[in-house]
């Protein structure tokens, strides 16, 4: 006999008359598990269109300040640092994320997620007053694919 079950795991939680009776909110949470469970905790720094109303911040984001904002041209990354701290720290990007060896302890790693599509070549990175800032340069993306509309 084939285990459907396995493969249907909303069919037993949710049947017809469960989704009818069911509380929105135990739903929205139902889901949020599962897709934490799928793609980890600060999943949905991976989505690029997130509900600015949500309650739910990421957990990554609460315990490392790292302050992120961008302009027409460049993309900046703040993050505090003590000189301590600065020593061991190695700084490697790829077109959209920042990853920060050795923070926020030694051994450990830190992936970014960066709000726009950033160059290779050009970026900078100046420790000033306890905070390392670093500036990419924007990649304009002009790839441009004609879709056919077919009937």
């Amino acid at each position: 006999m084939f285990d459907w079950q396995r493969f249907f795991p909303f069919q037993q939680q949710f049947s017809k008359d469960g989704v009818r009776n069911a509380d929105p909110k135990d739903v929205e949470h139902y889901i949020s598990q599962v897709m934490k469970s799928v793609f980890g905790p600060g999943y949905t720094a991976q989505f690029p269109f997130r509900d600015p109303l949500a309650k739910e911040t990421p957990a990554a984001d609460e315990t490392e300040p790292i302050d992120m904002f961008e302009t027409t041209s460049h993309v900046f990354v703040k993050i505090p640092l003590t000189r301590d701290q600065l020593n061991p720290l190695k700084i490697k990007h790829t077109s959209q994320t920042l990853i920060i060896e050795n923070y926020p302890e030694a051994g450990r790693q830190k992936k970014v997620i960066l709000p726009s599509l950033v160059r290779k070549k050009g970026t900078k990175a100046v420790f000033q007053d306890g905070i390392l800032e670093v500036m990419f340069l924007k990649n304009e993306d002009f790839s441009l694919s004609e879709v056919e509309i077919t009937f």
